[in-house]
């Protein structure tokens, strides 16, 4: 009996489903070295099919019924839920313990600051008492700050249980420093994760290697050699373009021509719309609060929203206005009304 056979008779897995998840997550897990020491063999495996069972079993199960025609689809579709959940894993693990590090700096910091709410790029992070305005990522010029910051201490650590600190308090305070001085206005919490992540590898997975001196080319982003942060990156991008897509679906086609203008003066998306003054403003901020609903404070919102002004300038609708080119990626937060 198959595992699709074995879905619909039974409702739920049974051998041929547990041999085939067994099997997908053998395969998966191989990308990703940070949990690989938990499950180094078929033991440890079965134990990764377990966790994932009793966190994911139910709803995937009834995704499967509902939406997998065949054993293929369902082996498709099942891969695709347990790659999601082994990236959350990931996360958990590495990742989202730099990033509370951080977050309990900012706030326990008089030097640095979260960016108020109802101020221009509420939540973001920045050094107290500058007002420069929300920017975007930076990666490689931010990366390089971060490197320039020399004698970084790690502090010594004996426990085999809890996670060794990411670096001293003064190290922290230092690179912290350097990238927002870098940055000269506020970023996403996400944005100093992955610089953070990148000058302290150490920090992430002890599974994990450190990148190599020189390895690292970050114009196209802070992580290179780990197969897991390829796979992390991809899905995100695969997932604010499907997003960007759905989105623009839904935009009529005014709202096409008008979205790569949001950045612009009053007088530009007047002239884009053929309205006058007061129905183009109401227009503008109508479509931006539907970009905010859509896109939230995720940590990709800056790479969806990006995706979505390249789909409506590059044509994927009626034709857009001929006048300005879209904002680039580095100028999405004024398209969102951040600036």
């Amino acid at each position: 009996m198959t595992p699709y056979e074995e879905l619909h008779m039974h409702g739920k897995f049974d051998e041929a489903g547990y041999n085939l998840l067994f099997e997908l997550t053998r395969q998966e897990i191989r990308l990703f070295r940070g949990l690989q020491p938990a499950a180094g063999d078929d033991n440890g495996i079965w134990d990764v099919v377990g966790e994932f069972l009793v966190q994911r079993g139910r709803p995937v199960t009834t995704m499967l019924l509902a939406q997998a025609p065949d054993d293929e689809a369902v082996g498709r579709l099942l891969r695709r839920s347990l790659r999601n959940w082994l990236i959350d894993q990931v996360r958990q693990t590495d990742r989202g313990a730099l990033r509370r590090r951080l977050e309990r700096l900012i706030s326990e910091d008089e030097r640095f600051e979260a960016v108020p709410s109802g101020q221009p790029g509420a939540g973001r992070w920045r050094l107290t008492g500058s007002n420069g305005p929300p920017v975007g990522p930076q990666l490689a010029d931010l990366c390089a700050a971060a490197r320039s910051v020399q004698d970084v201490r790690v502090p010594p650590w004996a426990s085999e249980q809890r996670r060794a600190p990411a670096a001293d308090e003064p190290s922290l305070f230092r690179i912290m420093v350097a990238v927002l001085t870098e940055a000269g206005g506020s970023l996403e919490p996400a944005a100093v994760v992955a610089v953070f992540a990148d000058r302290l590898p150490h920090a992430l997975d002890p599974a994990e290697e450190c990148l190599a001196d020189g390895a690292a080319e970050l114009g196209a982003g802070p992580e290179t050699d780990d197969p897991a942060s390829v796979v992390v990156d991809l899905e995100e991008t695969e997932s604010a373009a499907r997003l960007a897509r759905g989105f623009v679906a839904q935009l009529s086609a005014e709202e096409r021509r008008l979205l790569p203008h949001l950045a612009g003066p009053i007088e530009e998306q007047m002239k884009v719309i053929g309205r006058g003054r007061s129905q183009t403003y109401l227009r503008v901020t109508a479509l931006r609060e539907r970009l905010r609903a859509l896109l939230g404070e995720e940590e990709d919102r800056v790479l969806a929203a990006g995706e979505l002004l390249t789909l409506c300038a590059s044509g994927s609708g009626p034709a857009m206005g001929p006048d300005r080119p879209p904002d680039s990626r580095g100028d999405v937060p004024s398209a969102l009304g951040d600036r």
